[in-house]
This record gives C-alpha cells, sequence and structure tokens, in this order.
C-alpha cells in the first residue's frame, strides 16, 4: 500500500525543517529506495512570479535548502528549476522568492526551464495530443515535486500534480489555458502533462500554506506539516484533507486516480506519522461562487455562475505588464488606464494568479449572489 507521510514543523527553522523532512521520508522507505550515487535529483519547486517567502505563495527556500542538503547527503546531485507562470520572469521569481539564494548557499544547481531548452512529447491526453517540456524535467535522473500547501481559484487545490504545470516554460502556459479554460478541462491538461513525467517523490511545504483566493492572492495560514510520498498522487489526495475539505472536490486527483497515474483514493493509502484528523485545519475556500456549492451542482452552474462574476483590475496597478504578457487570450490592456475586455476574459485567473501588487480583483454581480442564493440558500 503506498505510504503518505505527515510530521508536524512549527517553523522554517533550517536545522528543524531538515529534520522533519528527514523524518517524513524516513517514514515513506527513505531517499535510499530511489537516490543512487551521483544521480542527478531534479528538485521541481514552485516559483510562479516572484513573491516573497512570507506571501506563502511559493515553496519556502528553508524547504529548498534542506532537500538540497538532504539530496547530497544521499549521494545524489540537486538541481533546483522552474518557469513561472509569467513568460520572460522566472529569473526574477527564482531571486525574489529566496529560492535562487537558498539553492546556491546548500549548493544545489540552479535551472531556468525558459533557457533549457525543450522535448517534444506526444500525448494520449484528453486535452492535450502535444507538450514541449522543459528537457531537466525528462533529463534527470530523479524528479522530485516540491509543492506549496495552497488552495486554487480554478482547481481548488494545487499540489504535487498541478506543481508539474511548470515544466512547460514560454508562452506554452497561456495556450493551455486558452485550451482549457474550465476547471474539468485544465484538471485534465494538468494529468496530461503529468502523465508524460515520471516524478519519484513529493515533498510538500505544509508549515504555513496558503487559504482563501490562492494560489497568490490567499491568505498565509499555519498549517505546520511537512508532508512526503513516493506517489504524488497520493500525497494531493491526502492534503487537502488536512486542510479540511473532501479529496474527492479534487479533480486533478480524481482524474489521476481513474487513469491509473497514482493512487488517489483515501482507504487505499496508509497515512503514517501524525493522523489526519489530529492536524486537520479548516482552510477557507477560494472565493469563487460556484465552489461554495456541492460538486455536483457546482460542475452544473459553472457557466451560468461565471458569466456573473467578472475580473477587474484595481487603481493599485503598478502597469508591470505581467498580466498583459501572460494573458492566452489578450483580453488585458493597461493604457489610457487598465482594463480587460469582458467579451474576451475566459477566466481563467491567470492575471489573478500572477499580479504581485493584488491589483487584480474578482467581483461578483448582485445578481449572481442572487441567484446563487435562489440555487443553494444554506451554502450562501
Amino acid at each position: 500500500m503506498v505510504k503518505v507521510s505527515i510530521v508536524k514543523c512549527e517553523n522554517y527553522d533550517h536545522n528543524r525543517v531538515k529534520k522533519a523532512i528527514l523524518e517524513s521520508l524516513e517514514l515513506i522507505g527513505g531517499l535510499g529506495k530511489i537516490i543512487k550515487p551521483d544521480d542527478n535529483v531534479m528538485l521541481k519547486v514552485n516559483a510562479i512570479a516572484g513573491f516573497p517567502p512570507e506571501h506563502a505563495a511559493t515553496t519556502h527556500p528553508a524547504v529548498v535548502g534542506a532537500m538540497v542538503e538532504i539530496v547530497k547527503e544521499a549521494g545524489g546531485i540537486p538541481y533546483v528549476g522552474d518557469s513561472s507562470g509569467a513568460y520572460g520572469f522566472t529569473a526574477q521569481a527564482l531571486e525574489l522568492s529566496g529560492i535562487k539564494k537558498a539553492c546556491e548557499e546548500h549548493g544545489g544547481k540552479l535551472v531556468n526551464f525558459e533557457s533549457t531548452g525543450t522535448y517534444a512529447v506526444k500525448l494520449n491526453g484528453r486535452v492535450l495530443s502535444s507538450i514541449n517540456v522543459a528537457k531537466p524535467a525528462l533529463d534527470c535522473d530523479v524528479l522530485v515535486s516540491l509543492p506549496k500547501m495552497k488552495t486554487h481559484m480554478l482547481t481548488k487545490y494545487t499540489g504535487a500534480v498541478k506543481n508539474f504545470f511548470g515544466v512547460i516554460p514560454g508562452g506554452g502556459k497561456a495556450a493551455i489555458h486558452r485550451m482549457a479554460p474550465t476547471e474539468e478541462s485544465l484538471s485534465h491538461a494538468v494529468v496530461d502533462i503529468y502523465s508524460a513525467l515520471k516524478p519519484k517523490l513529493a515533498v510538500m511545504d505544509g508549515i504555513v500554506g496558503m487559504e482563501g483566493d490562492g494560489a497568490t492572492n490567499g491568505t498565509p495560514i499555519a498549517s505546520n506539516v511537512i508532508l512526503s510520498s513516493m506517489d504524488c498522487v497520493a500525497l494531493d489526495a491526502v492534503a487537502p484533507e488536512v486542510m479540511g475539505f473532501s479529496h474527492r472536490d479534487v479533480l486533478t486527483t480524481c482524474i489521476a486516480g481513474e487513469r491509473g497515474l497514482g493512487v488517489g483514493e483515501l482507504d487505499c493509502i496508509e497515512v503514517v506519522g501524525e493522523k489526519i484528523n489530529d492536524v486537520r485545519l479548516g482552510f477557507k475556500k477560494p472565493s469563487r461562487i460556484y465552489y461554495r456549492l456541492p460538486t455536483f451542482l457546482g460542475r452544473f452552474v459553472f457557466k451560468n455562475a461565471e458569466n456573473m462574476s467578472r475580473v477587474e483590475i484595481s487603481n493599485d496597478c503598478r502597469r508591470c505588464r505581467i498580466c498583459v504578457e501572460s494573458c492566452p487570450v489578450s483580453a488585458i490592456t493597461l493604457f489610457p488606464s487598465p482594463l480587460i475586455d469582458q467579451k474576451k476574459c475566459i477566466k481563467c485567473y491567470c492575471c489573478h494568479e500572477l499580479c504581485r501588487s493584488g491589483a487584480v480583483k474578482l467581483k461578483t454581480s448582485y445578481l449572481g449572489r442572487r441567484q446563487l442564493k435562489r440555487w443553494y440558500p444554506e451554502r450562501l
């Protein structure tokens, strides 16, 4: 039976983090099962668009530094890499998040997926038939996911599986968002990408997670845990339960499990270390209106509910152009004033996720709120 470990860790002190990760790895069998001497180990972090560590949007540098040391001690050669959700901002994202400094201080090799070249990979996917994958994600001997424990505006939760969306560099992410603008279609696309990879380990930074309007504009929440598993899908089944909502609400986990890419059902997973009920939290869910409904009803009203909401840019906009360059449908202009063309907008929330000044706001109309109250009043 596949194992997922949960170990408590109360802060980002380097020694404490390293001890907690080592304990979590021992509980699932130890790194010796997957790393041989001189193996190239690719640590896929979550850097997004360059938020500082205290924002709780990116993999914390203390976790990165500890994992680099642990890989070296196991005989591996640690690499740390990602590509930003905002094309051209990866180097800045790795630096502003503290990941670059942590990697270099502890002896790792930093990799910017935007400059490594890609392999064209054909897929038998539900949404994607081919993708361009950053070469280090396929050339390495051991691929590891280092996600942050967070909610997500479109997919409800982002973890070990969705973290690999970052192996698609350049404008590839925007193209996928154009093809897959809904929760269900994007979840299938994420799993399509995951199917091209062979990760051997996931270690989740859940010391401080993000609740509410994640993956970047939510609120930091002390969750005080490290999760590890040699099955990314299994980790993504356990983590939402720790956060306080059902793993069956996370489509990426359900789809990956159904496709045989990992174990997505709790009854088939052995949770070791802390028990879920002993560390369970009450993360606030994203504010997207349909997510407050039960899963079956939420899917039914998805299109209607989305038509009652809009994405707007406030006066806090710094005109950094990240949203303009990352919008998959070119719906954003900044001059003479910041504006989103609501007729073009597909509500993929890329602009909301990548905005470092918090200027992108989500609005629900009065009629939308009334309609949803009529549909399911006790949930609102």
